[in-house]
């Protein structure tokens, strides 16, 4: 059964008052002896714990020769990028003495993640999202595991989580666009990413 990712939001109401009695409530009214604080927040829902070196990452693609992005939709070789989690939900129950099943492990509690990656679309080719600096001609493009592309602010396709570790991994690379001129230079691009969980 699926578990949406759940958002509470809380509203609270407290008022200055030091004691309570019914005099005090009869002065409800009265300008300086009593106010209030509206709070809002938000209580989530994480199945899974990010551990801190997936937080934020650095990633260096590298020098990429011009020559070798020279054609339209070139690639540079992927870079592995590895998204941590940890404590994810499930217990594993082993199956024995079922004929049928001889070893089996079954998971039980199995949830899902999906990401939505955020970042500044390529202007050219929105799959891709768009450099920053000198270069011109190129974009970062960046796959999941499967090879499946991930686009900017386009929700990735579930993927199951075992219990406990789990290691999300996305492959970065350049890739060459359909603009005429490439222009060789240092480039810079920011990708954040939302996980939500099922």
């Amino acid at each position: 059964m699926k578990q949406p990712f759940s958002r509470t939001t809380v509203l609270l109401w407290l008022l200055t008052v030091g004691m309570v009695s019914v005099a005090g409530a009869a002065n409800w009214n009265v300008d300086g002896l009593n106010g209030g604080i509206r709070t809002t927040g938000t209580l989530v829902a994480s199945p899974c714990v990010l551990l801190p070196e997936s937080a934020e990452q650095e990633l260096n693609l590298g020098s990429t020769v011009s020559w070798a992005l020279e054609h339209p939709a070139s690639v540079t070789p992927p870079v592995q990028v590895y998204i941590k989690l940890d404590g994810c939900p499930g217990e594993t129950l082993f199956i024995r003495n079922n004929p049928l099943m001889r070893g089996a492990t079954a998971l039980t509690g199995q949830s899902a993640v999906k990401m939505t990656l955020y970042g500044e679309s390529e202007p050219t080719d929105a799959r891709f999202f768009r450099l920053h600096g000198g270069v011109k001609g190129v974009a970062l493009r960046l796959n999941d595991a499967q090879g499946d592309i991930l686009r900017p602010g386009i929700q990735s396709r579930a993927q199951i989580l075992t219990p406990g570790r789990n290691d999300l991994v996305l492959q970065a690379q350049l890739w060459r666009t359909q603009t005429p001129t490439l222009v060789v230079g240092e480039w810079l691009s920011v990708v954040n990413i939302a996980l939500e969980y099922e």
